[in-house]
Order: C-alpha cells, then sequence, then structure tokens
C-alpha cells in the first residue's frame, strides 16, 4: 500500500543534465544576486538516480506531478507528488529516486549549503542549528518566496540585489525556525533597531536610493551580519527592508512626477527602478494607475484651476 503523503524529486547533481533541463538562461542566472537557484524540468517516464548532495538543498514541486520512489539513509517513501511539496536533503545522504512516471513536473531547487551562506554573509551564529531533513512536507509561504525567486530571475532581476539577498535570508531564517533541529537563541532573540541606528539606516537609504541598494552595504553601515540586521529592522519596521526601500521609490517617483516635468523613464532611474517598465508595474500596483495617467491628470486638474482663476 502506497504512502498518501506527497513527495519530491531531489536535485540532479549532474551539470550536463541540470543545463539540459533548466528552465532558466545562464544570461538570466548571472545576474541574480542571492543562493543559487535552480528551475527545472523533470524528465518524463521511468529512470532510476542516485546522488549525495554536498550540502543542505532545498527542493519544491512547482508544478505537475511525480510517481516515484524516494530513499533516504535507508528508509523511503513512494507516493504520486503534487504541486507544492518541498523536500529537504541534508549534506553528505546519499538518496535514491525511482520514478516510474511524471506529468509536466517543474521543480525549484535552492542549495543552501551552510558553508557557502555563512561566507556570503547569508547566515549567522543563530542560525546554524542542524536541520530536520524531509522528503515531504507543506509549507506555503516558503513555497511561495520559492517562486517569488524564480519570478525574479526570470524578469531579469529588476529589484536588484537588495531583493535578492532578502529573498534569501528569509529562506534562511525560515528554515531554521521552523525545522531547526533544536531550537536556536533566533528563537529567543528580542530587540529593534535603536534610534541612532534607524536614523544612519533611512539616512542611507536616502542618499543611494537611486543605486542599486544591498542589503550588505545596509547591514554593513550598521556593523550586524545580514540575517540580524534582518530580524532587527523588521520588529523596527513592521515590512522588510526591500519593501521599505521600495516603498520610498514609489514615493519619490509619484514626488517628481507631480513636482516636475522630467521624462518618465528618468523619474526610474532617479527613483532607483530598473526600468519604466517596472516603475508602471508597481506605480500602478500602489496607486491603481499608470505614471503617465497620473501625469495626464495632474494636467487636466492644472488646466481646470487655471480655467476657473
Amino acid at each position: 500500500m502506497r504512502s498518501p503523503m506527497p513527495d519530491c524529486m531531489p536535485p540532479l547533481d549532474m551539470p550536463a543534465m541540470v543545463q539540459r533541463l533548466s528552465l532558466l538562461t545562464p544570461a538570466q542566472t548571472s545576474r541574480w544576486q542571492g543562493v543559487p537557484v535552480m528551475f527545472l524540468s523533470t524528465p518524463e517516464g521511468a529512470w532510476n538516480h542516485r546522488f549525495t548532495p554536498p550540502g543542505t538543498a532545498l527542493s519544491l514541486l512547482d508544478e505537475g506531478s511525480i510517481d516515484a520512489r524516494i530513499s533516504v539513509a535507508g528508509g523511503g517513501i513512494e507516493s504520486q507528488f503534487n504541486a507544492g511539496s518541498l523536500t529537504l536533503f541534508n549534506a553528505d545522504l546519499e538518496v535514491r529516486v525511482n520514478q516510474r512516471g511524471s506529468h509536466n513536473a517543474r521543480r525549484i531547487i535552492v542549495d543552501l549549503d551552510q558553508a557557502t551562506l555563512a561566507q556570503r554573509g547569508l547566515l549567522d551564529d543563530l542560525v546554524r542549528a542542524p536541520l530536520r531533513p524531509g522528503c515531504a512536507f507543506d509549507d506555503p509561504s516558503l513555497a511561495a518566496v520559492l517562486r517569488e525567486m524564480v519570478r525574479e530571475i526570470e524578469r531579469g532581476c529588476p529589484n536588484g540585489a537588495l531583493f535578492a539577498e532578502s529573498l534569501s535570508v528569509g529562506v534562511a531564517l525560515h528554515l531554521w525556525r521552523t525545522r531547526s533541529t533544536r531550537p536556536g537563541p533566533a528563537a529567543r532573540e528580542r530587540g529593534r533597531l535603536s534610534a541612532l541606528q534607524w536614523t544612519r539606516v533611512e539616512e542611507l537609504i536616502a542618499s543611494e536610493l537611486a543605486s542599486d541598494l544591498s542589503l550588505s552595504a545596509l547591514s554593513e553601515a550598521l556593523g550586524l551580519s545580514k540575517p540580524h540586521f534582518v530580524r532587527l529592522f523588521r520588529r523596527t519596521a513592521g515590512t522588510s527592508p526591500h519593501r521599505y526601500v521600495m516603498q520610498r521609490r514609489i514615493e519619490r517617483a509619484r514626488e517628481l512626477i507631480v513636482a516636475s516635468q522630467v521624462p518618465l523613464i528618468d523619474v526610474a532611474s532617479e527613483a532607483g527602478f530598473a526600468s519604466q517598465s517596472h516603475l508602471n508595474r508597481l506605480f500602478r500596483k500602489t496607486y491603481g494607475i499608470t505614471p503617465g495617467d497620473a501625469r495626464r491628470s495632474l494636467a487636466r486638474t492644472t488646466r481646470a484651476r487655471a480655467g476657473n482663476d
């Protein structure tokens, strides 16, 4: 009798096969500044594969289904696995896959090797406890972040380094909070940015709003690790650093649209957007109209007032 648990296809670690199955181009992935991400199709039909992950790997069955048996360290499960199923493999444990079939299966795989993450400043001492592996678990909020990573890469990474690093730190913090083998200090940590720290951050954001702000720059300005900075920033501002910066950029763009005749393409650049289309998309999402509509509406209002004088 088959287990009712959903499952997951493992990461394919053979470079040639990864290249063949990849749904992202090298040009797209080269712009991404977060943790390594792969978006792969899954071979149809029956096949077998075994591998030993060199580091922690998180995998999401983004869409489709897979009928397979997964064996890790002598234990295994088999089932029909559907979209949304997550897998977490730890380093140095051999994984064997016996696939009987798949249907339009696509998988997002994130490399979470702790040594690499620590080197890039995406982990700190608060999130180093070992993680519980799992061949089938659901976590809708985590799945949503992985899908957002792929969408960002597919679009050409218009949100820049801050967004990529923020998503990456968010995945790491979430996993070590929900799947750590022992509660770490991060679960008990409290506190916010001090008034002096908050002023420093706001000054840096204001002065660098038109540049590709990074989480590295913001955290280093306060002498904090990236994860520690993100935790304190969220408690202070009630939102993530990226969302806060994007709101400031939207507000700056609106100021330029209302108070000047600067061409919209230059408004986008001065406010820190990757392109005019990027500005258009986020402006409309925030205000319900495009920047062009906002400027035309202002012009009509100005003419109407002049006619009444």
